[in-house]
C-alpha cells in the first residue's frame, strides 16, 4: 500500500520514459496532435481532469504523452491481475476502481481508494483524472456521467469546505478516426469548475450537490466535445461534418486545416442541425433521404466523402504523377522494410480484439515494442556493415521518416487511383456515379439552405 500512497509523487524514471519513448511514440501514431488550453490546469491545485472516453487506453495516453504533469488515473479493476502487472499499472500511476461487476464485496475496496485520491488531491503535486462517463463507447457523445467523480470530489473538498479547493476541469477529446494509424488528436481543455460553489448544497443534501454539479459538468464537456445526440441522424451528421466542413470554415473565417477550427465548425454545423430538427424536422428528414441514397451509392463504389466534390479530375495528370512516383519506388521500398514489423505485425494484435475501441490501443502497444526490438536490430546491422560512419548515422536518423514516406506514398497512391476512376466513370457516362454525384450536389444544396439561414 506505500506506494499507493506515494503514486503522485514525481518519478524520474517515469519522466525519462515519458519524454524518450512514449511522446515521441504517441506523436508517430498520430499524424496531427492539437491540444486546447492545457494552461488551464492550475499548478499547487486539487485538480480532477475529467475527459469523454471513446478510445481506450488511447485516451489516457493524450495525457501521458501531452501535458507536462504525471497524471495519476483510475481504472476498472479488472485489468489488475496481480503480480508484475499491478506493479506495472502502479508505475504509471494507474488505481482500480471496482464495479458491481466485480462482486458486491469489492466496492467496499473503493473506500480505500478514495482515501488515495483524495492524498492525491491534497498533496497538489500531480492532477488526478477520471473518466466520468465510466466506460467508453463508439459513439461522439457524451454518456451518463457516474457518480465516483463526485464522491471524491467532495469528500477532498471537506478539507476546504465552502472555500476554493478541488477544481474538475472538463475536457474534449476527438478523434478523426478511432483505431486507424496517423490519423488526428484533438484535446480541449474547458475552464475549471470550483466544487466550492456546491459545498452548502452538499451540506444540506449530499445527493441533490452531486446531481447539481453532474448536471454542470455534463453541460461544460459537451461544450468542449463533438456530441451528437441525434440517434436517427447519427451518420447524418457524421459525414455532413466531413463534407461540408471547408464550407462551414470559410462562413466562419476560419482557416481550414487547423484541428481546433474544424472542431468550432463541426460543433457550429451540428449547432445548426440540432436547431432544424427541433424546429424543422422535415428539411433534415429530406436531407437525410439523399444523404441514404448517397451513402448507398458511395460504399458501392468505394470512394471517399472528398472524391465527389469536383465533377471530375485531369485523368492525364494523375497517371503522369502516377509514373513520375514510379522513381521514388526504391524509398518507398526502403521505408517498408526499415518499419514493416510495426506497420503490420502490430495490426494482427488488434483483430482478434472484439471490442474495436481498444484497436488503437493494442496497434500502439504492440507497435512500440516491435518498433524498439527492430530499430535494436537496424542499429546493429547498421554498425556492423554500412561501410561509411555518415551514412551509419544518417540511415539511423531516417528510419522513422522513411516510414512515414513510404506510407504518405502509398496514400498518394491511391487518391489518385481514386481520381482515375471516379473520372474515367464520368467521362463514359456510368449510371450508378452520374447518380452519385448528383446526390453529393444535393446534399450541398439542401445544406446551402439550412446553413445559409444563420448566416444572413
Amino acid at each position: 500500500m506505500a506506494k499507493k500512497n506515494t503514486i503522485d509523487q514525481w518519478s524520474v524514471l517515469y519522466a525519462f520514459l515519458k519524454v524518450f519513448i512514449v511522446r515521441p511514440a504517441h506523436n508517430y501514431y498520430y499524424r496531427k496532435i492539437k491540444i486546447v488550453n492545457a494552461g488551464r490546469i492550475p499548478k499547487g491545485e486539487p485538480v480532477i481532469l475529467a475527459p469523454n472516453h471513446q478510445n481506450a487506453l488511447m485516451d489516457a495516453m493524450a495525457f501521458v504523452a501531452g501535458i507536462k504533469y504525471q497524471t495519476v488515473f483510475l481504472a476498472r479493476a479488472d485489468i489488475f491481475k496481480g503480480g508484475m502487472i499491478n506493479k506495472i499499472l502502479a508505475f504509471i500511476k494507474i488505481l482500480p476502481i471496482y464495479r458491481i461487476r466485480d462482486g458486491i464485496s469489492s466496492l467496499q475496496k473503493n473506500d480505500e481508494i478514495f482515501d488515495i485520491t483524495v492524498n492525491v488531491l491534497h498533496n497538489r503535486i500531480n492532477p488526478l483524472l477520471l473518466f466520468p462517463e465510466g466506460n467508453h463507447g463508439d459513439k461522439r457523445r457524451l454518456r451518463p456521467l457516474v457518480k465516483g467523480i463526485f464522491r471524491i470530489a467532495f469528500k477532498a473538498q471537506e478539507e476546504f469546505k465552502s472555500k476554493p479547493g478541488v477544481k474538475i476541469i472538463p475536457i474534449g477529446l476527438d478523434y478523426s478516426h478511432y483505431w486507424k494509424f496517423r490519423q488526428t488528436q484533438l484535446v480541449n481543455f474547458g475552464e475549471p469548475i470550483e466544487v466550492s460553489e456546491y459545498w452548502q448544497a452538499y451540506e444540506e443534501n449530499p445527493s441533490t450537490a452531486m446531481n447539481l454539479l453532474r448536471e454542470h459538468l455534463a453541460g461544460e464537456m459537451k461544450k468542449y466535445m463533438i456530441h451528437i445526440e441525434t440517434e436517427k441522424f447519427y451518420n447524418l451528421y457524421m459525414d455532413l461534418k466531413m463534407i461540408y466542413r471547408n464550407k462551414i470554415c470559410q462562413k466562419l473565417g476560419l482557416k481550414s486545416g487547423d484541428l481546433y477550427n474544424e472542431f468550432l465548425a463541426d460543433k457550429k454545423l451540428i449547432e445548426i442541425f440540432d436547431e432544424c430538427l427541433e424546429n424543422d424536422s422535415d428539411k433534415i428528414e429530406k436531407l437525410n433521404k439523399v444523404y441514404i441514397v448517397y451513402s448507398k451509392l458511395r460504399k458501392k463504389l468505394n470512394f471517399r466523402n472528398w472524391v465527389p466534390s469536383r465533377n471530375r479530375y485531369c485523368i492525364f495528370g494523375n497517371i503522369l504523377a502516377i509514373l513520375l512516383s514510379v522513381s521514388l519506388l526504391p524509398l518507398v521500398l526502403l521505408g517498408l522494410f526499415n518499419n514493416w514489423p510495426h506497420f503490420f505485425i502490430s495490426m494482427r494484435f488488434a483483430k482478434g480484439i472484439k471490442d474495436t475501441q481498444f484497436f488503437s490501443t493494442a496497434k500502439w502497444g504492440a507497435g512500440l515494442a516491435l518498433i524498439i526490438i527492430y530499430y535494436l536490430i537496424l542499429f546493429i546491422a547498421a554498425i556492423i556493415f554500412l561501410p561509411v560512419w555518415w551514412i551509419k548515422i544518417l540511415y539511423l536518423i531516417t528510419l522513422p521518416s522513411s516510414g512515414l514516406f513510404a506510407l504518405d506514398y502509398r496514400r498518394f497512391i491511391i487518391k489518385s487511383w481514386a481520381r482515375i476512376r471516379y473520372s474515367f466513370s464520368v467521362r463514359k457516362r456510368n449510371s450508378e456515379t452520374a447518380s452519385f454525384k448528383s446526390a453529393y450536389d444535393k446534399l450541398i444544396l439542401l445544406t446551402d439552405e439550412i446553413i445559409d439561414n444563420k448566416f444572413v
